[in-house]
């Protein structure tokens, strides 16, 4: 009878520990949340600001800059690229297609940027790794990224190009500041970013 009844506990024991991951993860799938292998939450960054930048989806599904930034479509819409300026530094994170609050590591260390500044013409800009050391994040794999210029001071509005290897796979890079960019959703146009 004690046999039968710690065979029966034990038992409880491995599908209360094994089954709640699953029952956790087909809990958020139901809630629509996608989980993505590489990404963390950007919960432990600071927030920039007050406000926060959305555009709408289709289903009224908005993307929302977490860090106050202005987001723009990573390739044909496989994610986002949020940015902000800040002084003579740009900041960028790396983030979801629908969940702009979880950050997706790329394999880069620099991002090299032809940049166009109206009225200053077109310039160079390299966005070097920033990991997030609290997320886990190295050099070479991480989702947050800063450039420093003087000719950033008081830049309002810019366009910059790029590529970047996003969730292995190569992707073209066009940042649309202060706008946003992602035609999926009447924000610009592909033509732009080629």
């Amino acid at each position: 009878m004690k046999k039968n009844m710690l065979i029966l506990l034990l038992s409880i024991s491995v599908v209360a520990f094994f089954g709640s991951p699953l029952i956790c993860s087909g809990a958020e799938k139901h809630h629509g949340e996608e989980a993505h292998h590489g990404e963390e939450h950007h919960g432990e960054e600071a927030h920039h600001g007050e406000e926060h930048h959305e555009h709408e989806e289709e289903g009224g599904h908005s993307h929302e800059a977490v860090h106050d930034g202005v987001l723009c479509a990573v390739g044909k819409d496989a994610g986002h690229i949020e940015t902000i300026i800040e002084g003579d530094m740009l900041e960028a994170w790396f983030v979801g297609h629908q969940d702009t609050d979880r950050a997706v590591q790329v394999k880069a260390e620099e991002i090299p940027l032809k940049v166009t500044v109206p009225g200053k013409g077109e310039m160079q800009l390299v966005l070097k790794a920033a990991p997030m050391r609290l997320a886990g994040e190295k050099v070479g794999q991480c989702s947050h990224f800063i450039a420093q210029a003087d000719w950033l001071k008081g830049v309002k509005q810019f366009r910059a190009k790029g590529e970047v290897e996003f969730k292995g796979i190569k992707q073209r890079l066009f940042i649309k500041y202060p706008e946003g960019y992602n035609p999926s959703h009447g924000l610009g146009t592909w033509e732009e970013a080629q």
